[in-house]
């Protein structure tokens, strides 16, 4: 913990000169962000009852992130465990619930493998990504299964400007790593179009802590992909919209044991990847009052693995969903929808069953009355493995004023056992139940001139998570028998101006183990404290900033490695605009080379540097 707080405020020290230069500088406020992943309707970040965070293309490139997972450990309460470096296998944690409580939705679909329970972040390209929208609690009186931590949003790239708009970008960094990016942007009267392409390579790093010297073993990954996001508005009332994502990527990885840890190193040993995610849209404004939008769509998760003991698993998911929004007054409006899903796997391994299909039902309530605002959902889900399950969330709100608002909630969520939990040969339990959660969050928020401000108290108490027990055969099987509370605070500050941008959060939770015989105990995986610190300055043609990234230690399930120490990692990037148009960035990662583990037994990136030249015809 010494060299988390150490580290970090050498990191801070290093931003503060910059951040009382600004102070003097004139600059323009930028617009708030809106988000639609809280309540399925447009909404901006500060009127909205829940925790909410946005980051768009803008923020993408200015802070020069380079995967996903390093996009989402810069949100409030998010951590992540990974097995190595770029491409390797990594999970996310949302106020410390497990990282298949995580519902991932790309351009509207629900990916992620059926057979594991959660979404592979470090295959998803962070080149085609236009924006992320995250919100943190429950929301599966919305949404369903998986939604006990929250939801991630991802959209693919989206133009907004008319004309034929190409952009290109071309990145060189540390570990022999290329990274290249072509695409258009199309907007022409009522239609627009936008074609994106993008390949990486890297040599890695060896993946795993047991094997010296380090440079013997490099775990590399290649990753290609294409996306393609289409509209046409047919007239005032109709517009119809179509996205296709597709992504092949080769990872290697050093084997492991049955607990999950490396044994050996295992140069020849890789996997292959393919995800793919397309649908089509079709919005229609009735009247003044009524819009309804039908959606189709199917993802497809496969991971072919080739080592001692090859496998293949696919995932197909097949969705639809009906979504109406009724603006009864401007005060007061409903969201009422259905949406129908299949998950279909195949494997070179045999599952007992392998289809099942769930329909949901919802409908929220929003409204005003006065400074009082109100928020209330409820779904119904019939599952084909479990039966039935009821969620709902209830909001109230009170607006102070035009700048501060405070809401509390109470919500339910659920999450259903995977294919492997249910049906796997020998082990599978068909009698298992959904994990369940109830939490409670009381927030508050304010928007001023100077700076923007959130603080947010959550305890989530979540029942029936699957762990292997005894069955009454004496046999090891997927049982519901494990407990969790998790408290927390949230601190949220930040502003953003033409010229200045800077961003503070930092989380303090309990991830409290709550099952029989682990009583108190700190959940695996999951700092008490995480802390970002992010500030960047642009003068001229000149953007000149920095972060922090701090986690507190986190627990093992190691015996001989019961902890993994906390860390503090300090970036740095400058960008020069050569012209509106092209623009050279540069970024040192972990400036002070901090050595240190998100995952037991697997290594992470040192001190790590890249050169992107970016294009984009304005």
């Amino acid at each position: 913990m010494n060299q988390m707080y150490t580290t970090a405020l050498g990191g801070l020290l290093v931003l503060s000169p910059l951040s009382m230069a600004m102070a003097a500088e004139k600059s323009v406020f930028q617009l708030p962000k809106i988000n639609v992943v809280a309540n399925l309707v447009e909404q901006n970040n500060a009127d909205t009852l829940a925790a909410v965070t946005v980051i768009d293309r803008e923020e993408i490139e200015r802070k020069q992130f380079n995967s996903l997972q390093d996009l989402l450990r810069t949100i409030p309460s998010i951590s992540y465990t990974s097995s190595g470096g770029m491409g390797q296998t990594a999970g996310i944690s949302i106020r410390g619930a497990n990282s298949n409580a995580l519902l991932v939705l790309v351009d509207g679909q629900k990916v992620g493998s059926a057979t594991l329970g959660q979404t592979a972040f470090e295959h998803l390209p962070i080149a085609q990504i236009e924006r992320v929208e995250v919100v943190r609690g429950p929301r599966s009186s919305l949404y369903g299964s998986e939604a006990i931590g929250g939801v991630v949003k991802v959209y693919t790239r989206k133009g907004t400007t008319d004309g034929v708009k190409p952009f290109a970008s071309f990145t060189y960094g540390s570990h022999e790593t290329y990274e290249a990016n072509a695409g258009l942007n199309i907007r022409q009267d009522n239609s627009w179009a936008t074609l994106s392409a993008s390949g990486l390579k890297t040599r890695g790093i060896n993946a795993s802590t047991l094997t010296e010297p380090q440079d013997l073993d490099k775990d590399g990954y290649e990753n290609a992909s294409i996306s393609l996001r289409a509209g046409h508005q047919i007239n005032e009332r109709l517009d119809v919209s179509i996205n296709a994502l597709h992504v092949d990527g080769k990872y290697e990885y050093d084997a492991q044991d049955d607990w999950g840890y490396p044994y050996a190193d295992t140069p020849n040993v890789h996997a292959k990847i393919e995800q793919t995610i397309y649908g089509a849209g079709a919005k229609f404004k009735a009247n003044d009052i009524w819009t309804t939008e039908l959606k189709l769509g199917r993802a497809v998760d496969k991971n072919e693995s080739f080592d001692a003991y090859p496998a293949s698993f696919e995932t197909l998911r097949d969705s639809a969903s009906w979504l109406n929004t009724l603006e009864l007054h401007p005060n007061h409006s409903v969201v009422a929808g259905v949406d129908y899903q299949v998950d279909e796997i195949k494997s070179s391994n045999t599952y007992v069953e392998n289809e099942r299909d769930n329909i949901g039902y919802f409908a929220q309530y929003l409204g005003n009355v006065g400074k009082v605002e109100l928020q209330g959902a409820v779904r119904f889900d019939d599952n084909e493995q479990f039966g039935d399950k009821t969620t709902g969330n209830a909001t109230l709100g009170y607006r102070f004023n035009d700048a501060i608002l405070a809401y509390a909630t109470y919500g339910t969520a659920f999450r259903a056992p995977t294919f492997n939990d249910l049906y796997w040969v020998g082990t599978g339990n068909p009698d298992l139940q959904p994990e369940t959660s109830k939490n409670t969050e009381i927030g508050v928020k304010g928007q001023h001139k100077f700076i923007n401000w959130e603080l947010n108290a959550f305890e989530n108490k979540i029942d029936n998570l699957i762990a292997w027990a005894p069955n009454a055969a004496g046999e090891y099987v997927p049982s519901n028998i494990n407990e969790a509370l998790i408290r927390g605070v949230e601190l949220v500050l930040g502003q953003n101006y033409d010229n200045v941008s800077w961003n503070l959060n930092y989380t303090n939770q309990d991830p409290e183990n709550r099952s029989k015989g682990a009583e108190g105990q700190q959940i695996a995986y999951r700092p008490k404290q995480i802390l970002n610190v992010s500030l960047d300055y642009a003068i001229d043609q000149w953007t000149i900033g920095g972060a922090v990234h701090a986690e507190d230690k986190r627990k093992t399930t190691d015996f001989a490695n019961p902890e993994l120490h906390g860390f503090a990692l300090f970036d740095t990037r400058v960008s020069y605009k050569v012209s509106p148009e092209f623009e050279i960035q540069t970024k040192l990662a972990n400036v002070f080379d901090v050595e240190h583990n998100t995952n037991n037994g697997y290594n992470q990136d040192g001190r790590t540097a890249w050169v992107t030249l970016r294009y984009a015809m304005k």
